[in-house]
């Protein structure tokens, strides 16, 4: 009997791997916003500030509506530096990576405003330090009425601070200003309520001391504590 002789033919994949390296990012937790104050007749504030790699740096100022407002970024050197422009309400009305280093426009809205300062990622992920100068100008017609004295700080005594929320709060300026502006505009909305709004308005407030709480189990409390702020006061604020 014949005997065939078979050829086995294996294949053979060749495989190459590739080991990439991941490189991670250092992204620094954002601190809460800077307040700008105006003092009485001025019309134009400057701060100088630093943004390094994926870090935010924020301000807000407080505007009426209708009048005039002007943001200027300068820095030297060569670096993908932006801003970006929110209005009270939480809407982006300027981003400065399309529209450029310059924001000129009449407000909508009254109220706080908030500009942030930022690296684009070609800059940022190199962890690239970039110093800067912002000027924000507005129409002496524009700006609102200074607030009462208790809104510069929370609106309970810190000497009896209970709790991580309210510890927190105690030892940042900028908590402690928005906790007294918030007890400040919810008090002016009970005011200038009838019987039954002024119960939706205590509800409401119930409710969102309940999901305020909830930051106490957050890594980033006091991002986390402007943001439910800021989203409060936003809401119980007149609208112009």
């Amino acid at each position: 009997m014949p005997v065939s002789h078979r050829r086995w033919i294996v294949p053979v994949f060749l495989s190459t791997v590739f080991f990439i390296a991941p490189v991670a990012a250092q992204v620094q937790p954002e601190a809460p916003p800077v307040p700008l104050r105006f003092a009485p007749g001025q019309t134009e504030v400057e701060v100088r500030g630093t943004v390094t790699g994926y870090q935010t740096q924020a301000y807000t100022f407080d505007s009426a509506a209708g009048g005039n407002a002007t943001v200027r970024l300068d820095h030297k050197g060569q670096a993908s530096l932006y801003f970006n422009v929110a209005a009270p309400s939480g809407a982006t009305i300027f981003n400065g990576s399309m529209d450029g280093p310059r924001f000129q426009a009449i407000l909508r809205e009254r109220g706080r405003y908030q500009v942030s300062v930022y690296l684009m990622r070609n800059d940022a992920r190199r962890g690239k330090q970039v110093p800067f100068t912002l000027r924000i100008s507005q129409s002496a017609s524009n700006m609102q009425q200074p607030l009462p004295p208790h809104a510069d700080g929370p609106s309970f005594d810190c000497s009896r601070a209970r709790g991580v929320i309210e510890t927190a709060i105690c030892r940042s300026p900028a908590l402690s200003e928005l906790d007294g502006r918030l007890d400040f505009v919810y008090r002016d909305a009970l005011a200038g309520a009838g019987p039954r709004q002024r119960e939706d308005i205590r509800n409401d407030q119930r409710q969102w001391l309940n999901a305020r709480a909830s930051c106490s189990r957050e890594s980033a409390l006091e991002r986390c504590l402007t943001r439910h702020y800021l989203a409060r006061i936003g809401r119980l604020e007149p609208k112009r």
